[in-house]
């Protein structure tokens, strides 16, 4: 007998692709399913469309918000009510493969992992009826780790995107050791997920996409506000949390990462909100700090390490790099046709 998959999905902003994402769920060939929609106090017609959902199939059941959350809260209410001893997530503004859910918990149980971890897609704004790869399920190639394995080796080896909650399977019993999203932060995914693959004992990872992950310009992950900072956070918690389970690749990896994020925020906030001016020399102290407290093991790039050292010691020349250097990305993206985050 099939298990119980729970799907937990955020709603928000999303009524022009909520019935093609809703509708890839439904359709599934994996049929033993609750659909768990969660409307996020959205402002438009995606609630009384959720509502509109749950009389056309009995498996889906509709949470209805009385504020915006955010997304961590709508899974968290999710997740509160699942009965699934599977759990999966889907963003509103996606879609995945009809074989997504049958390919993964078969996987799961094949295998007897607690995690299962696919490929996914990224497909264009209007992209709502593309065509699905045919998928042979004996032909499919899967790599096996622990949990702590997989952080180390599929973000540095197969640079695959782990820190992502919808392209997985889970085993209902590495949430009820007690995660959930952080809420009123952001950087969820980077908060969670790796304490999810460190909860469990073996995860397997397949290059097979399954899931279509929508690139939308006017998205929240393309806007700039001032509460987008409380990344830093999460990337300071996840340093913290993974200093002695991952590899020194990675923690280094880890620390580039922070310290361009930092440099970003200086000049984010510094554009967007001058007046916060307290936060933004509090960011270069800390880029400052993190660097003398690793500058023995840094292997960047010559010109990152220019960068650097120009924002550490010469202010001024460091702002009119930053301003060249907004100048070629929009130039690159407006020859692109590309609408970045940020703008």
């Amino acid at each position: 007998m099939e298990e119980l998959i729970s799907v937990i999905v955020p709603v928000y902003g999303a009524e022009k692709y909520l019935k093609v994402c809703v509708d890839s769920i439904r359709q599934q060939t994996y049929q033993n399913l609750e659909i768990i929609l969660v409307d996020d106090a959205s402002p438009d017609g995606s609630g009384a469309m959720c509502d509109g959902f749950a009389k056309e199939d009995s498996r889906i059941t509709v949470i209805h918000r009385e504020k915006n959350g955010g997304i961590s809260a709508a899974r968290n209410s999710g997740l509160a009510i699942a009965k699934g001893a599977y759990i999966g997530f889907a963003d509103c503004d996606d879609d995945m493969h009809p074989r997504n859910f049958e390919i993964l918990a078969k996987l799961l149980e094949e295998h007897q992992v607690d995690i299962v971890v696919a490929d996914y897609e990224e497909i264009e704004d209007a992209d709502m009826d593309h065509e699905d790869a045919e998928i042979v399920y004996d032909k499919i190639q899967v790599t096996g780790y622990t949990g702590v394995e997989c952080m180390n080796h599929l973000l540095t080896v197969n640079n695959v995107k782990t820190i992502l909650p919808w392209n997985k399977l889970y085993k209902r019993k590495v949430f009820d050791a007690g995660h959930r999203f952080p809420e009123g932060i952001n950087g969820e995914d980077d908060f969670c997920i790796p304490h999810l693959l460190c909860e469990a004992e073996k995860v397997i990872y397949t290059d097979v996409s399954l899931y279509y992950w929508r690139k939308r310009p006017s998205s929240y992950s393309r806007s700039f506000k001032l509460s987008r900072t409380s990344y830093l956070y999460v990337l300071e918690e996840r340093e913290a949390f993974l200093k002695d389970k991952i590899s020194d690749e990675l923690k280094h990896r880890f620390l580039v990462h922070y310290m361009e994020i930092l440099w970003d925020f200086y000049y984010l906030v510094k554009h967007h909100y001058p007046e916060e001016k307290e936060r933004i020399r509090g960011y270069r102290c800390k880029f400052q700090k993190k660097y003398e407290e690793n500058k023995a093991i840094w292997q960047i790039p010559l010109k990152k390490k220019l960068k650097w050292d120009v924002f550490r010691k010469a202010i001024w020349i460091s702002d009119i790099w930053y301003a060249i250097d907004q100048v070629k990305r929009k130039t690159i993206r407006k020859i692109k046709g590309i609408d970045n985050y940020y703008n």
